[in-house]
């Protein structure tokens, strides 16, 4: 194993030495990994040892003999290989090639593909950037190449997931006209008992009411009452009043709350609850209170953005032009 370079000098000067698939040698080439693919730069040299090959802008190594009858008729020289190197496998003098990990290939998922490839792709502008017409063709043909794989990625979502969703909507379709049904009649009966529960609630605080009434109306006489024998004894006998203790005024007992309640023989119990709800009375009030808030400012464009799309004159909205790459 060796580094001679007789062999890659000699097919470089068209005099295309015989090809023995066994026997590789040292040289600059270039091959397609697979058909119709991009040429890939080919580096083959003696690296601990034995003949490698590194193929592409990736800079994967493989063993010489299994690209060598792919590349060994293709030489090319040094400084174009090494141009093809460092700019995404493009060549120099051809049309810009996209580069081309993972394209076609049976061994790469599309997962795999998109990885590699967006990876290369970023890799490639970050270092090179856009400086001429060969570099901003290269970088459209990569977006071109990664917006085909988005393509088909979006294809393969639809066509996995569409299985799910019919499962998805025969489920809903099942259960979703039994669970309304259910609903339905659930809410009617919630609001006939909100409906009686209430007057009856309404009832027994009317009942409550009257009831504390004449309680504080018994205990008002009783003290009245024990206020008018005490003013009686301090006439008649003032030393026993004096030595007798003042009777303590009765006062009324605390308020029980009013419970109305239903059912609870085969379930939780119904009660009627006290919720707090809100009603906008003042609307252009409540909107200039919370005007600034994002999700305000972001549900006024949506629907003055579509009324503008639609052809609609808004006032506080403009149009205007920009150019992007498409």
């Amino acid at each position: 194993m060796s580094n001679d370079l007789t062999y890659w000098n000699d097919a470089l000067a068209g005099k295309m030495p015989p090809i023995h698939a066994d026997q590789p040698h040292a040289g600059y080439y270039r091959m397609r990994q697979h058909k119709d693919g991009p040429f890939l730069p080919v580096c083959i040299y003696v690296k601990d040892g034995a003949l490698v090959a590194l193929i592409g802008a990736t800079k994967t190594y493989r063993p010489a003999t299994e690209v060598w009858t792919y590349c060994a008729d293709k030489p090319v020289t040094k400084e174009a290989a090494m141009r093809a190197f460092s700019n995404g496998n493009a060549w120099e003098g051809d049309a810009p090639e996209v580069p081309g990990i993972g394209d076609n290939s049976g061994d790469l998922s599309l997962a795999e593909q998109i990885r590699e490839y967006a990876t290369m792709a970023l890799g490639w502008l970050r270092k090179h950037g856009i400086k001429d017409g060969t570099g901003k063709d290269t970088v459209a043909n990569m977006r071109a190449k990664l917006l085909d794989l988005k393509k088909r990625a979006d294809a393969d979502r639809v066509t996995e997931k569409q299985p799910h969703l019919d499962a998805s909507r025969a489920v809903d379709a099942k259960f979703k006209p039994l669970i309304e049904e259910a609903d339905a009649a659930a809410n009617e009966l919630r609001d006939a008992l909100t409906v009686y529960m209430r007057e009856e609630d309404a009832k027994l605080r009317a009942e409550a009411a009257a009831k504390r009434k004449a309680e504080e109306e018994r205990i008002a006489a009783e003290n009245a009452r024990m206020a008018a024998e005490r003013a009686k004894l301090m006439d008649t006998d003032p030393a026993l009043a004096l030595s007798s203790p003042e009777p303590e005024p009765m006062t009324l007992p605390p308020v029980e709350p009013v419970r109305v309640q239903a059912g609870g023989q085969r379930g939780r119990k119904t009660g009627l609850r006290e919720i707090t709800k809100f009603r906008v009375t003042d609307y252009a009030a409540a909107l200039a209170h919370c005007k600034d808030h994002p999700t305000i400012r972001e549900a006024v464009e949506k629907v003055c953005f579509a009324q503008a799309k639609a052809g609609t004159s808004v006032p506080g909205v403009e149009s205007y032009s920009e150019k992007v790459a498409a």
